[in-house]
């Protein structure tokens, strides 16, 4: 009887069911279809190539061996990155130029001067939409061109900051010889502050005028301001702009490769010595092992600002 009754149908509950899915469709299915060719992008130039990167990082794909075939190896190229007497050094080129660049330089910078733009719009003064104007000139810069333009202020015989420097009185220094990690932090934190800006500017408009008035009218004092209203309002898109700057440092190297050619190893970062090992030594499935921990690094960061992003207070 039991099975009878599970092959039987019941015609009302079949077209309740359809009367529910074609609603369903009503209501989704023209977002999904405007969502389609967005996921189809993503789907073919991020998901797709993380997952070859993946799968390569599990064999011996070496272009200069590529007659003896690709063999599975399992996590061996992982185990090689653990023993590279190299990667110590990049680890921390890594993280001082993300510190230096995407925190202290971008983030950072990106909130005082977004801070003080606002307030000179605020106050009606003109000048500000100039050096906003600015800042965006340099952040859509080619990278490649942006490199240059640095290698032109830091170049020690004609420079321009070293001509500056001859004008005063003082002696020329050689800044990418002397200090390469520096420069290109100062390069790459000139090129991308302005994205922070953007986000946190638009984020600063959006707070109304009367939470600022109605604390100043309490007492509160320009930091007290700051940080009771004006930093839990915009939080969010703060994270959003870290988390950003963070993973444009991490995956930086066309900007690095142009100023100092990785100086040896001393600019050298993993998603730069990734590059190297796949592209120049053609050891793929080694660069691919360091892409895929660049990868990983990224999704903490990424965790860990979200998370951060999504507390209340």
């Amino acid at each position: 009887m039991s099975s009878r009754a599970a092959s039987e149908r019941d015609p009302r509950r079949d077209a309740a069911n359809a009367v529910a899915w074609s609603r369903r469709w009503q209501r989704h299915g023209p977002l999904l279809l405007a969502l389609a060719p967005a996921t189809a992008l993503v789907g073919v130039f991020y998901l797709w190539p993380a997952l070859w990167a993946i799968s390569t990082s599990l064999t011996d794909l070496d272009l200069t061996a590529f007659a003896a075939g690709t063999h599975f190896v399992g996590l061996a190229n992982f185990r090689q990155l653990l023993r590279d007497p190299d990667i110590p050094l990049v680890v921390r080129n890594t993280v001082v130029f993300t510190v230096g660049s995407a925190v202290i330089g971008q983030f950072v910078l990106g909130w005082a001067l977004a801070l003080l733009l606002n307030h000179a719009r605020a106050r009606g003064y003109r000048l500000w939409q100039l050096a906003y104007a600015a800042m965006l000139t340099a952040w859509v810069s080619p990278l490649v061109l942006a490199g240059f333009i640095w290698v032109g202020m830091l170049d020690y015989f004609d420079g321009t900051i070293n001509a500056a420097l001859s004008g005063a009185g003082a002696a020329p220094i050689d800044w990418l010889g002397r200090f390469p990690m520096l420069s290109v932090i100062v390069a790459d934190a000139w090129r991308g502050t302005a994205f922070t800006v953007l986000v946190l500017l638009g984020a600063l408009q959006t707070i109304p005028r009367e939470i600022h008035e109605a604390a100043a009218l309490d007492g509160a004092g320009a930091w007290r301001r700051f940080w009771d209203h004006t930093r839990p309002l915009v939080r969010q898109f703060a994270a959003l702009a870290l988390l950003v700057a963070t993973i444009n440092a991490l995956g930086s190297f066309i900007l690095i490769n142009v100023l100092t050619s990785g100086a040896g190893l001393q600019t050298t970062t993993l998603a730069l010595y990734g590059y190297r090992q796949a592209l120049i030594e053609y050891e793929i499935g080694y660069g691919s092992a360091v892409a895929v921990v660049t990868l990983l690094v990224n999704l903490v960061f990424a965790a860990v600002y979200l998370s951060v992003a999504r507390r209340r207070e």
